[in-house]
Order: structure tokens, then sequence, then C-alpha cells
């Protein structure tokens, strides 16, 4: 480190570094700020470890089969099937606008059950205040669809499987919750006259009436593991398994965000572009190449620099017309200097002197200083003041 300078250069380029990695840290967390803490907001959707979530289930489908998460609506028309988990605040033109996209593909729809409050101690986590979260699952499904919850002294037992589901047997959840109504058909026993699992209408859109077979506090007890990833896989006739994430507004077209559009295809190489062409500017000002040349004075030194100089004020101020008298004195001096006048004649004498010195048939010095004197442009400037001194090389000469 210099003695002149307060800071070494590699702490200057180290704090700058810095810099310049917490602002692209900003900027990405701005960008996908939203969606980086989605999987501890404590709501029940794909990405969510809470107890209500179904993170636990994605992780447990793709250790045997493959899975891909489901951002965007037009990848709803894959043929495998298709988990949504439903929420309380979601909307029932979303499922219907999903529904539609999914005709004829293996759908199956996870009801909200439980009124959960977040966890002040834990963040992610919820406590459960009771089931009732699947009070709108009526309006979500259709009208005539009814919602059904068993008390608690009618929970318990195993639940059997029919049609699609023959064969599997589920403990049932504390406090099941059910479906029934026209055009439900039971897969999954039934609780009360209602049922756990149901296919809805003739198309293969499935719905699991109570989300404990399903989400991460089910999922603890090793044998309803082994139950959902049966479930699933008996309602899958592809071996790939999608989890839609459009209805619980966990995608990028639901909020839309002008830099987030900009870090993403197709935008994406020309936003890296350019920050190269940023890198490459800065590495060219921070290193020289070659020896610096130094930079010209703004007033150059001597008689020639002075005299341009001063000719340069006079040429910016349009005053060349008025500086005819002052050239014809200059003149007057010098010829008179050269050819020997006595410096005891006085102005007029001079000019009398200085006319008779002429050539015969041509202007005298009078008549010359004269037009030098009464000219109001440059241009008439310059041509008596080339006249005047054609004159002074003749006499001298």
């Amino acid at each position: 480190m210099s003695a002149g300078a307060p800071f070494s250069g590699r702490l200057v380029i180290g704090l700058i570094a810095a810099g310049l990695a917490a602002f692209a840290a900003l900027l990405l967390l701005l960008a996908f700020g939203g969606q980086l803490g989605a999987g501890r907001d404590g709501r029940g959707h794909a990405l969510s470890a809470g107890a209500t979530g179904f993170k636990g289930l994605v992780t447990l489908v793709g250790r045997f089969r493959e899975t891909a998460m489901i951002g965007d609506a037009a990848d709803l028309a894959a043929g495998n099937l298709v988990v949504v988990a439903l929420e309380p605040q979601t909307r029932p033109d979303e499922v219907e606008r999903l529904l539609k996209l999914r005709q004829d593909r293996p759908t199956l729809l996870i009801l909200p059950k439980w009124v959960t409050v977040a966890n002040p101690a834990r963040r992610g986590w919820v406590r459960a205040m009771g089931p009732g979260g699947g009070a709108g699952a009526a309006a979500l499904l259709g009208g005539k669809i009814g919602i059904q919850v068993a008390s608690a002294d009618r929970s318990g037992g195993v639940a059997r499987g029919e049609d699609l589901l023959d064969g599997l047997a589920v403990r049932v959840p504390r406090e099941a919750q059910t479906v029934s109504g026209p055009g439900v058909t039971p897969l999954l026993g039934t609780v009360g006259g209602g049922a756990l699992v149901a296919r809805l209408g003739d198309q293969p859109h499935y719905v699991a009436a109570d989300p404990d077979l399903l989400n991460n506090h089910g999922l603890r007890d090793p044998a309803a593991a082994r139950a959902a990833l049966a479930l699933i896989d008996a309602l899958n006739p592809a071996g790939a398994v999608g989890f839609d994430l459009t209805v619980n507004g966990l995608t990028a077209r639901s909020s839309p965000n002008l830099l987030r559009s900009a870090l993403e295809p197709p935008f994406l190489p020309m936003i890296l572009a350019l920050v190269a062409a940023a890198l490459l500017a800065g590495l060219h000002g921070a290193v020289r190449f070659g020896q610096p040349r130094p930079e010209p004075r703004a007033l150059a030194f001597g008689k020639a620099a002075l005299v341009e100089n001063s000719a340069g004020l006079i040429r910016a101020a349009r005053r060349e017309a008025r500086l005819g008298g002052a050239y014809a004195d200059v003149i007057r001096q010098e010829a008179a200097r050269t050819t020997g006048a006595s410096h005891r004649l006085s102005e007029d004498q001079v000019d009398d002197y200085l006319n008779r010195l002429g050539k015969p048939g041509r202007p005298g010095f009078g008549e010359l200083a004269a037009r030098l004197r009464l000219a109001r442009d440059r241009h008439s400037l310059i041509a008596a003041a080339r006249d005047l001194f054609q004159w002074k090389k003749d006499i001298i000469s």
C-alpha cells in the first residue's frame, strides 16, 4: 500500500465484489423470494412442509416414481396422474379451469379439512383448531356434493377399497372427512354413508375427501405411507406423477413480476450478455492498457498560443471588424520606422509622408487605412487588411 492511498487495492476490489454479490442476491430475492419461502408458509400445498402440507407425499412418490411440479397451465395436458391440493381460499373458477384442462385425464383432488393457525414458536408449523376447513369444498366440486365429518367416537377402524382401489385397506383417520352426493362413486370405504376417496362423474377425476390420508401429518405412520403410495399407483395408469401448483398461486403467471421475467428465458441470455459486457467495461476502466497519455493544457505557453487564444476570444465575441483601426496604426508605425521617417512628425504628417511613398496610380496609405477603419464585417476587413499589407510590402521591397 502506497503512502498516499488509505486503502489497499485488494480491499477495494473485495468491497466492490461483495457489493456486486449483495446486489445480485437482492435482485434474486426480489424476483424469486416469494417462491423460495413457499415450503415454510404453513399452507396445504405440494411444497409445504407443515402438517397440512404434502411435501412428504412428493418426496415419497419421488423415491419410487418420476415426479414433476406443475407451475404452468400448459403442462396440465400430460396424460399421467396429476395431484391437486385444494385450499380453503382456492377459487371455484380455478378448479373449473383445471378440470376442463384435465378432461379425460386422471386427476386427484385433495380437499382441505383442518382449520389451522400459525405456530409462533416454529416458522412453517401450524396448530390444528379442529375440522371445518372442508366446508367450502362443496362449492369447489359442485353444489350438490356434501361434506361430512365423522365424530371422534365414530372414527378409527379400517376402510376397504372398491373398484379401482379393490384390495386396498386404509386406517380411517381421526374425525374422518367424507364426501357424498349425486355423481360421487365411492372407491375407498364409507363412513356414515360417505367415502374417503371417490370418483366424480364419468371422468377419471378423483377426490380424496380426507387429506390426512396423504398429508405430512398422516404419512408419519409407515402403514399410512405405504397405503398412500398404493393409492397413487392405483389411480395412475402412467408411471409419472405431477403435482399441481397453479391453483395454489405459486406460479410466475399468478403473480406477474417484470424482474422475474427478465431473469427467465427467453430474456435470460440477453441479460447475461449485458452483465458480461458491463464486467468487461469495468475491467477496461480499472486496468490501464499502456502508458497514460497526459492531457493537454487548456491554455498553452508561448507567444503564438497567446495570440491564438486572443484571436479565439475576439472571434467568439464577433468583434473582428472593430480591429481595423488598430491594425492600420500598427502598419503606420512599422512603415514609418522601416522607411526612416522622423519621430518628430505628427500622425497627419506621417500619413502624408506615407502617401507619397506609394506607387503611382495605386491607392495610398490614407485611403487604405480609411477603408480598414470603415470595415463592418469580416470579409471587408480581411480584404482591406490584405490590400494594406500588400502596400507595405511594395514600399519596403
